[in-house]
């Protein structure tokens, strides 16, 4: 396997109303979602080999997301929960494609430490994981069980942490799961807001930023929106802007960039530290355009690019495609 992800998998309800709330919204696009699951989803899209471990309801939306999943090629490890429901998400879109969640909790939280299975987590490139599965005592157990196999057999980690309000009643708990998720982390992708909030302000320096956090890692990178990406990787740093797309809506935009990130790293045999500034810099640059692409259509599977879509992309506006094999 290349990719292990493990947390949330989920139905995401979009909003096509923009500027509407969710209460008075009448239209939505159901699409099955949560940040690893899309990862995950992202990886197989690029031909990358893809497994998913999390937890789902026993119902019509647990079926969905595993019928979704397994029809872009992800390898689907999917418990499901007899007494819970699926977990599902509202997405209200503003304006300009940004979002705003409203989440009725269920399944996801559940992951059990019993479905992180040894032999699976060492049979891995990469481990990745979220700060999401950390909100419950199980699920939280079932995520530090699989880290810690990782990094005793050497498998490297990676992390996208999510702060979501409303799935955090209290603040200083949140903040505390995020960090511990970002300490972990061996390559981590983070927004400049989650890192806002890692850090405990906002703040250009991105380096100082990630030190607060607690990131110590091997490579980090800071996504902008539509202004790009901010990078490090040892004494190596960098800054790629975003190819600009028409954007419908921005969910999904952070996972299609982690897969793309992950699946140019792993092109490279995961040797981030023998890694030139010029090489560094592609890999980046085809992860913003991954991300640009998947906002240019409604929900974050459907959307997600392939390899030639992001290549087209990056050929447009002559950019090289930092995937050489």
């Amino acid at each position: 396997m290349d990719v292990l992800c493990i947390g949330e998998a989920l139905i995401d309800f979009v909003s096509r109303e923009r500027g509407k709330t969710l209460v008075t919204a009448t239209q939505y696009t159901a699409a099955t979602g949560g940040a690893p699951a899309n990862v995950a989803a992202g990886l197989a899209k690029l031909g990358r080999r893809a497994r998913l471990v999390a937890t789902v309801g026993a119902d019509v939306f647990g079926q969905k997301i595993l019928h979704d999943l397994q029809a872009v090629g992800v390898d689907c490890a999917l418990r499901q929960d007899e007494a819970h429901f699926t977990t599902l998400a509202f997405v209200k879109l503003g304006t300009s494609g940004d979002r705003d969640f409203d989440f009725n909790p269920g399944a996801h939280d559940y992951l059990l430490p019993e479905q992180i299975r040894a032999e699976e987590v060492q049979g891995a490139r990469v481990l990745h994981y979220g700060s999401i599965s950390l909100r419950r005592p199980q699920a939280r157990a079932a995520t530090l069980k699989a880290i810690e196999l990782a990094r005793k057999a050497g498998v490297l980690t990676s992390c996208d942490p999510n702060w979501r309000p409303a799935l955090w009643p209290d603040e200083q708990n949140g903040r505390a799961a995020v960090r511990e998720a970002i300490a972990h982390a061996d390559i981590l992708k983070i927004s400049d807001a989650d890192l806002a909030f890692a850090a405990g302000k906002a703040s250009d320096d991105y380096a100082a930023a990630l030190e607060v956090a607690g990131f110590h890692g091997k490579l980090a990178a800071v996504t902008l929106g539509r202004d790009g990406a901010w990078y490090v990787a040892g004494e190596t740093v960098g800054r790629v802007p975003s190819p600009h797309v028409q954007v419908v809506e921005t969910t999904g935009a952070g996972d299609a960039f982690t897969a793309a990130l992950l699946d140019g790293l792993l092109a490279h045999d995961l040797a981030i530290e023998a890694l030139d500034a010029e090489t560094l810099q592609q890999i980046v640059q085809r992860a913003c355009a991954a991300g640009a692409l998947t906002t240019t259509g409604y929900g974050a599977i459907p959307s997600l690019p392939d390899a030639a879509g992001i290549d087209a992309l990056l050929r447009m506006v002559n950019v090289g495609n930092g995937r050489s094999r």
